[in-house]
């Protein structure tokens, strides 16, 4: 809806003892019509960019943008599919705070955004107000560091400037939660001092570039919103691989690097790391069980970008030795599929019991942990 400021300037009576006569002034009206405003630029990054903005509540495309300016505030009317709401821009002078879990929620519809679309998306939407990416990462880290002190206090999202994209040397792998504390906190202290997210982290695996560090970290989150707890460890791949547009010939490529490297593990049952079967058994020990290794395969192909889900048995009997067994499978276009682990002469089994499959962990949930599911 079009809005219109309407300014009258009125006339008067003017009057002199030494003249009678009366005169009278026509009144002037100035009308000023102001139309709609369709916003086409959001500064995000350092490009400009309206398209596939997202939210923390649904993915609903936004229809219209309609963007009003006063002397104080920059206001702008979203008129979206389900209604219309009013949100304040990223980056105005009013003090906007968030709740944890609305952090967390966004997090995940980061998360998921990455993972479809092989990109950061533009902003996210918070409780009605646009977020970009260097606030986004304030938020996230100060969030992460808030939990691991069991603080529940809401955050005030800070005005942050974009950094400049340096190239990224990461490698694949994993990082231990104690590590991607440390570097939570080195985020916060660059942000609090600079005003601007850093370019780049140094990392175990290398140096992580700003888009790649966004995405780790909401990851981390997504975990904690579903499992209630830090995970153990996050894991990592280079960015350019994610937002590479997949071919058969580089998916391939990654299938044969991840197979390659799941290979040198050994089958050993009955090992844990601080209490748990996961993907951390095998980075520690080299070794593990089916759990371990379904779990270290199924978080390697989702951080590549290659759709994963564990399996295990829903009637395998106590007796067998099939019983409470786990493998992976992959989709890369042609549906579901078991992990081929004989091509890559691993070590350990896939689908070999003869039961009835039922799926453990979806795509999309990494890290997985196979004992949170009730197996």
């Amino acid at each position: 809806m079009n809005l219109r400021e309407f300014i009258g300037h009125g006339g008067g009576k003017i009057k002199s003892k030494s003249i009678m006569a009366v005169l009278l002034l026509s009144a002037i009206i100035l009308p000023f019509s102001a139309g709609t405003a369709f916003a086409t630029t959001n500064i995000t990054n350092g490009t400009s960019n309206q398209t596939n903005p997202i939210t923390s509540h649904n993915l609903t495309n936004v229809t219209n943008l309609t963007k009003t300016t006063t002397t104080t505030t920059t206001t702008k009317t979203i008129t979206a599919t389900n209604g219309t709401s009013t949100v304040k821009a990223a980056g105005s002078p009013a003090s906007v705070s968030f709740t944890s879990k609305q952090i967390n929620t966004a997090a995940t519809s980061v998360t998921n955004f990455v993972q479809t679309n092989h990109r950061l998306p533009n902003y996210v939407t918070i409780a009605n107000t646009e977020v970009t990416m260097p606030q986004f990462l304030q938020l996230i880290t100060a969030n992460l560091l808030d939990i691991n002190k069991g603080l529940t206090t809401p955050i005030t999202i800070k005005t942050v400037q974009s950094p400049s994209d340096p190239p990224e040397t990461v490698e694949n792998g994993n990082i231990l939660e104690s590590n991607y504390l440390s570097l939570a906190q080195s985020v916060q202290k660059t942000i609090n001092s600079t005003g601007t997210a850093p370019n780049s982290l140094n990392t175990s695996l290398g140096i992580l570039n700003f888009q790649n560090t966004i995405y780790t970290f909401s990851k981390i989150l997504n975990f904690q919103s579903t499992n209630q707890r830090l995970p153990n460890y996050v894991s990592v791949t280079p960015w350019t691989t994610i937002t590479t547009t997949a071919t058969a010939s580089n998916v391939q490529s990654v299938l044969n690097a991840i197979g390659s490297a799941e290979a040198k593990f050994a089958d050993v049952q009955g090992v844990t790391y601080n209490g748990l079967d996961d993907a951390s058994v095998l980075i520690h020990y080299g070794y593990g069980d089916c759990w371990a290794d379904s779990s270290w395969l199924y978080n390697q192909l989702n951080a590549a970008g290659i759709q994963a889900r564990i399996m295990g048995y829903a009637n395998a009997p106590a007796s067998s030795v099939w019983y409470l067994h786990a493998w992976v499978q992959i989709n890369i276009g042609n549906g579901w599929v078991d992990w081929n682990y004989a091509e890559y002469n691993s070590q350990h089994h896939g689908n070999g019991g003869g039961y009835t499959p039922k799926v453990l962990i979806d795509p999309g949930k990494a890290p997985a942990e196979i004992a949170s599911t009730g197996y």
